[in-house]
């Protein structure tokens, strides 16, 4: 649906070009009148395995399911022919089912979204002859919703310039460049950032101030080489190619619990001009 549309009453939901509580360019008020698994939390997965011969069961850890989500509501066109058009509109939803789609909602205060293609037929049923009932279903098989992207970007930590002389009081002995990241998540769940580190440097580790955790790597960078560590994906990539072998043992993955989070970058050689960059977004249950 091509042009502006105008919002009706939030939460505003987009996905593929349709947006619903909105009056679309050709003058089509479609209202959500209910909402089903994105306000919520997604189901729960409990895998427990019964004790033979006794009462309950072997504990085990529960799991997040994928997210499903269902909108219902009513479209009410000016005309016969926009309601037709926007049934269309409609049927043709994320008719590509190789790839996800991002679903936006808009909310209040908030503005989040989640990869999402479709799960089960649309439905359209009319009712008068310029307004249908409507119904969509989406899966995100990633049942986290994600806010706004941030980044951050610090160098390896350097000592200050020291006192020149002649001193002079206040003596002032210069700010280092601590090496540090504060990474805070404005969620409810654990964000899983993006880090990229771009040379010279040799043997750069990551380290969560916090609890300890590092993310160290056996290898050296040359000025222009890139290590990209994407640890929801759990993968290590240098100057494109697969390194995940480069993890130093012990090294632990880590990522960004809600609030604040103090990283820091060291390496071998200190004095090298290498930086490293935080991509994450804020994360909900």
């Amino acid at each position: 649906m091509g042009g502006e549309a105008v919002t009706l009453v939030l939460p505003v939901y987009e996905v593929d070009g349709w947006a619903g509580n909105t009056i679309d360019p050709d003058g089509v008020e479609w209202w959500v009148t209910k909402e089903d698994g994105w306000s919520g939390g997604p189901g729960v997965r409990l895998e427990l395995s019964d004790r033979p011969q006794r009462d309950g069961g072997f504990d085990a850890p529960s799991f997040r399911s994928a997210r499903v989500i269902t909108l219902e509501g009513t479209a009410i066109a000016p005309d016969g022919p926009a309601r037709e058009r926007a049934k269309d509109r409609l049927a043709a939803l994320l008719a590509d089912g190789s790839r996800l789609t991002p679903l936006v909602v808009a909310e209040r205060t908030v503005r989040r979204s989640a990869q999402v293609r479709l799960s089960s037929a649309i439905k359209i049923v009319d009712t008068t002859p310029v307004s249908f009932d409507w119904s969509v279903q989406v899966t995100a098989p990633d049942p986290l919703r994600y806010g706004d992207r941030h980044q951050l970007t610090c160098g390896l930590p350097r000592p200050g310039p020291g006192v020149v002389f002649p001193v002079r009081f206040p003596v002032r002995f210069g700010d280092p460049s601590d090496g540090r990241l504060v990474l805070v998540n404005q969620g409810t769940a654990t964000a899983w950032p993006l880090w990229t580190i771009t040379g010279p440097c040799v043997r750069p580790v990551l380290r969560n101030t916090a609890t300890g955790d590092r993310l160290e790597f056996s290898l050296s960078l040359v000025e222009g080489d890139e290590l990209t560590v994407d640890t929801a994906a759990r993968t290590v990539t240098y100057n494109q190619a697969s390194r995940r072998a480069a993890l130093v043992p012990g090294s632990r993955w880590f990522g960004l619990k809600p609030g604040a989070t103090t990283v820091t970058f060291g390496a071998f050689d200190e004095t090298a001009s290498a930086t490293l960059t935080a991509s994450w977004h804020d994360a909900w249950i």
